[in-house]
């Protein structure tokens, strides 16, 4: 039987191959290249197939994501530019193009005092400064929420209760932590 090579073996065999693919295997790496080299190495336009949810898509430097690309993962892809395989500038992008926050922010500005549009709203039209349309993210028109109030999916955060609380009978449903409670007054739209 033969020895199974390493996945640098494997790298420096593809580079003299006719066909710019390998499949790789070893402790670091496991899966499918194609695309450029360069001395060995994944350098140039390529694609990366870590599995069947995993792939990058782009460019490649010296072995390393760099330049402009895309790693689909499951749940969506992290798109933009990479600088020796980390993410410098760009954003994950969920399936409904909805994109994440960027990388060089520290919060997500989706649904914030800075941008309050839900996604819908960006998607039809609605600028950033116009009246907002719609009172969920679903472009459902709901009851207002008491002023002063955040919206959350499971109904809304009322500061005063320290609660999240139901839609239908304004009561509280549950209590949040320090931790969610700053997430929530950070990240979601409050009725004023």
């Amino acid at each position: 039987m033969a020895e199974e090579q390493s996945a640098e073996e494997q790298l420096a065999d593809s580079t003299s191959a006719p066909a710019k693919s390998a499949t790789l295997h070893g402790a670091l790496l496991s899966g499918t290249y194609n695309g450029d080299y360069l001395d060995g190495r994944f350098h140039g336009q390529g694609v990366y197939v870590l599995n069947e949810k995993q792939r990058y898509v782009g460019e490649f430097f010296n072995g390393e994501f760099h330049g402009e690309g895309t790693l689909h993962v499951e749940g969506g892809k992290w798109q933009g530019t990479w600088k020796q395989g980390q993410l410098v500038k760009g954003s994950f992008v969920m399936p409904d193009d909805l994109a994440y926050r960027e990388v060089d922010k520290k919060y997500w500005l989706y649904c914030s005092v800075e941008d309050p549009r839900f996604y819908k709203e960006i998607k039809d039209g609605v600028k950033l400064g116009d009246p907002l349309k719609y009172d969920t993210a679903h472009g459902e028109t709901t009851p207002r929420l008491p002023p002063g109030c955040y919206d959350t999916i499971e109904g809304y955060y009322d500061p005063r209760k320290l609660s999240i609380c139901s839609r239908d009978t304004q009561e509280p449903v549950r209590m949040v932590d320090r931790e969610e409670k700053e997430w929530i007054i950070r990240s979601c739209r409050v009725q004023t």
